[in-house]
């Protein structure tokens, strides 16, 4: 019974940007495990996916449902299934629960970013952080291509990551995730928002810093409220945290810790 608690609250928090129905109409994930979710309500399995891992993952589709790729963050399967061009070896980690997000570039829907954030399980694991790699689905027939990767943002972030959209008119999109204000911080105390526009990704981000809250594990889940206006934060070992965010700005502030029991 805690394992399909567990499953459902996954499910809840599955890794996708704020899009329309049409986008995440397809899911993948787990060991070739896969859901449609149909205009009529009803869901249909899939037995077609060629991911095999226990944690993060991302698909998106296009505005009509039709399947565009998926990735766990490290292998990208493009929309028949096959590892896309270039798409091996990004620097998401198979241990990392938000292993990979995917964002539309505004105004151009031929060009997808996906971002990966990195853990650290054991000594000589690398911790290569926050990056984000190049997708451009008019190359290679139509299946698209890695066309830049594993560009650095981040040396060193927790496994947490989510996207909203900034703004409907100019559709910009602020990509969150959690990590460490300074060399000398010993917990995870800044919040990174980093803007994505028609001009690409801003590499610059709106940094909230929080020095008081101790975030020691960097496992967990960070998720948006619909209209954006509230950041969710689970932590592993550190519970709940919600948190104001300015969809303007990109300001993280008014932390509140949520008591939650394990019973």
């Amino acid at each position: 019974m805690l394992y399909k608690y567990r499953f459902l609250l996954w499910a809840l928090l599955f890794t996708l940007a704020n899009y329309g129905q049409g986008e995440t109409s397809n899911w993948y994930f787990g060991n070739g495990a896969g859901i449609t979710f149909n205009n009529d309500g009803t869901v249909t399995p899939l037995t077609n996916g060629r991911l095999d891992t226990f944690e993060g993952c991302a698909s998106i589709s296009d505005a009509a449902g039709n399947l565009i790729l998926y990735t766990d963050g490290i292998r990208v399967f493009d929309r028949y299934h096959n590892i896309m061009q270039n798409g091996n070896n990004l620097y998401g980690d198979p241990s990392s629960t938000q292993s990979a997000i995917i964002v539309e570039k505004p105004d151009d829907p031929n060009i997808l970013y996906i971002f990966t954030v990195d853990t650290k399980t054991f000594e000589e694991d690398p911790d290569r952080g926050f990056n984000y790699s190049v997708v451009d689905l008019s190359l290679n027939g139509g299946n698209g291509a890695i066309t830049q990767k594993n560009i650095n943002l981040l040396a060193d972030c927790s496994e947490k990551i989510s996207a909203v959209v900034k703004d409907c008119f100019d559709k910009s999109i602020w990509v969150v995730t959690l990590g460490f204000d300074s060399d000398q911080s010993r917990s995870f105390d800044a919040y990174y928002a980093y803007e994505v526009s028609n001009l690409g990704v801003n590499p610059t981000p709106v940094k909230s810093t929080f020095a008081d809250l101790e975030i020691l594990d960097p496992r967990g889940y960070l998720k948006f409220s619909p209209d954006g206006s509230i950041l969710a934060a689970a932590h592993a070992f550190s519970g709940l945290h919600l948190y104001d965010f300015d969809i303007n700005t990109g300001i993280v502030s008014n932390p509140q810790i949520i008591e939650i029991s394990d019973e």
